[in-house]
């Protein structure tokens, strides 16, 4: 499995058991709706975290 797939589904399936909506967990972690929207696009998920580093 690739990362960017398993990220996308560990997200949605924590999401579905803590009944959260994305746009909910964009507002607890402080990640931008649209950086939420590609992670769960399975658009390069590493070079997303390298700038989340800096």
């Amino acid at each position: 499995m690739q990362i960017e797939k398993y990220i996308a589904d560990k997200i949605t399936s924590l999401c579905e058991k803590r009944d959260i909506s994305k746009y909910r967990l964009s507002q607890l972690s402080g990640i931008s709706q649209s950086s939420l929207g590609r992670i769960m696009a399975q658009e390069t998920v590493m070079s997303m975290l390298r700038g989340l580093r800096k």
